[in-house]
């Protein structure tokens, strides 16, 4: 159900802010704004810029909250169990979900749910992503479990965005508070059970629940390194064209809801498929590494072919043929790495991703959005939608392909580094479990005999 809500917020959430921003370049009454069907009226064009510069600023202010709470959150889980979290962080989001219920039916600022969605978006994933750890036996299965719950989310919010497809705005949002008022609420306070016994967790670690200093874990080795380089700089790409793609479809392209809500459901469709059921094939076939090489790879061509799109069309093709494979990366690596650290740092672990991957998507999507309301300025003499104003905003996605390469490169040196380090463990686990043997042998004998063989 948090999937369906999410779906909905995801379809809508633009639309209801170019509706707030356009009520400053028109003097028709709120109600009769509807960006999301005339995208084209000029009101809704001159609110692009102002609508993509707050979400910008409210996403980075989300993301610094990321990078001071995410360790130690994560910490706590491991403290306390991973139950109180989740259900705190669930809480936080409410207040942000009234208010943007209060803009939609009495027309109350907009800046007041930009104020509060941070606090409801805190890194809660990495707390569920360590929950599902608790849950596997084998670890060497984890990137399959976190694909199929990768795939139900994604299934569930494909599933919202469709029923979001033919709600209004005010409908939509209901939706959402019936969702998670009504139904999820409750089953989080009564029902959702703790996975992390009394006997595995550990005192509280303060020192690497103190803000950068629980991101030391992802430098642990040189392995270490790269894999967080991989997250990071992943989605430092990913999240900067993502703020810029909707933008720049909206201004050159007709892109009414309902198109933005037949391309997500698409790319929804396509992840869902290779979630669920690409990324066991690609685990047997490449394992983890190969897998997380081919999200990136898919992602990099995705970006270089959407700096050529003109029609709405090869938007729809695009999310279908090459959006899906990219939804296999942070299971593998959430895979690897879990593999990699024992049980009592899954949550430390989880939530140092997190952290590392908020300060990625506090800064993409500031830079990209910077780049792209530079080149998008009209030349002196040209109109705004004029060809060269088009070719110069997408520059910046453009850049966002040639950043994915050097990661491309890195992904090649992985596969051996990481065999290596899981042969050190083995091996050190064989020495671990020698030498308990032996020291049982020693115990059988004779006491005098004893300490000369010790």
């Amino acid at each position: 159900f948090g999937g369906l809500s999410t779906g909905i917020r995801t379809t809508n959430l633009s639309y209801l802010g170019l509706n707030f921003f356009a009520q400053q370049y028109t003097d028709l009454r709120p109600g009769d704004i509807r960006c999301e069907d005339t995208p084209e009226a000029s009101y809704c064009q001159a609110a692009i810029n102002d609508n993509l510069f707050w979400s910008t600023t409210i996403g980075a202010i989300g993301s610094v909250l990321h990078f001071v709470l995410g360790p130690f959150l994560g910490a706590l889980s491991d403290a306390i169990g991973r139950r109180p979290v989740i259900l705190l962080c669930s809480l936080l989001g409410y207040p942000s979900l009234v208010s943007l219920a209060l803009f939609v039916y009495r027309n109350v600022s907009m800046y007041i749910t930009f104020a509060l969605m941070p606090l409801g978006e805190l890194p809660v994933l990495a707390i569920w992503f360590a929950y599902i750890v608790d849950l596997i036996e084998d670890s060497r299965d984890s990137s399959v479990a976190f694909g199929l719950v990768s795939a139900g989310a994604l299934l569930s919010t494909m599933v919202g965005a469709t029923v979001g497809n033919f709600l209004s705005l005010q409908e939509g949002v209901a939706a959402m508070m019936f969702f998670d008022i009504i139904i999820l609420l409750p089953y989080l306070v009564c029902c959702l059970p703790e996975t992390l016994p009394e006997s595995k967790r550990q005192a509280m670690q303060w020192r690497a629940a103190a803000p950068g200093l629980g991101l030391s874990i992802l430098a642990r080795n040189q392995l270490f390194v790269q894999l967080s380089t991989l997250v990071v700089g992943s989605t430092f790409i990913g999240t900067g064209f993502q703020r810029v793609s909707s933008s720049f479809l909206q201004k050159y392209i007709r892109w009414p809801k309902s198109c933005n809500n037949l391309a997500f459901i698409i790319g929804c469709s396509s992840s869902i498929i290779w979630a669920g059921g690409g990324l066991s094939i690609t685990h047997r076939a490449m394992g983890d590494v190969g897998s997380l090489g081919l999200a990136l790879w898919a992602g990099a061509l995705y970006m270089l072919c959407f700096a050529c799109v003109t029609q709405q069309w090869q938007v729809y093709i695009l999310n279908a043929v090459l959006l899906g494979p990219q939804a296999l990366a942070f299971p593998a690596i959430s895979a690897i790495k879990s593999r990699l650290v024992a049980e009592h740092e899954q949550g430390l672990l989880q939530g140092a991703l997190t952290t590392g991957k908020s300060i990625a998507e506090c800064i993409g999507p500031i830079l990209f959005g910077f780049l792209f309301e530079a080149f998008s300025r009209p030349f002196e003499g040209d109109s705004g939608d004029s060809g060269h104003s088009q070719f110069a905003s997408r520059i910046p996605i453009l850049i966002a392909f040639l950043l994915c390469l050097p990661l491309l490169c890195l992904t090649a040196v992985i596969p051996q580094k990481l065999a290596n380090f899981e042969q050190q463990l083995l091996d050190r686990t064989v020495n671990i479990e020698m030498e308990n043997l032996e020291a049982e042998d020693v115990s059988l004998l004779d006491p005098s005999q004893r300490d000369k063989l010790l």
